[in-house]
């Protein structure tokens, strides 16, 4: 599996292998570097916004719950954790 944050399976952890920077605007960069979203972390999807809709996507992130929005989750490459 090699596929974007905002297609990933929910409940599965898996580790940010490539932020495509350049794809968000200064402030959205900011903003995820400020919650710990960087290559090399492992991050695991909880939930989506609705039944209809996939934004925004909460994440767990350590021991933190973070919301972040499905275009930024696009940006984001990931590949499978480690297993434990």
């Amino acid at each position: 599996m090699n596929a974007n944050l905002d297609s990933s399976p929910l409940g599965t952890r898996v580790r940010i292998a490539h932020i495509d920077w350049s794809g968000l605007s200064h402030d959205e960069g900011r903003r995820l570097r400020e919650f710990g979203l960087m290559e090399g972390v492992e991050v695991t999807p909880l939930h989506r916004g609705s039944l209809f809709s996939r934004d925004p996507l909460a994440l767990a992130v350590g021991r933190m719950r973070v919301i972040i929005r499905a275009r930024q989750a696009a940006a984001i490459r990931v590949e499978p954790a480690a297993a434990a």
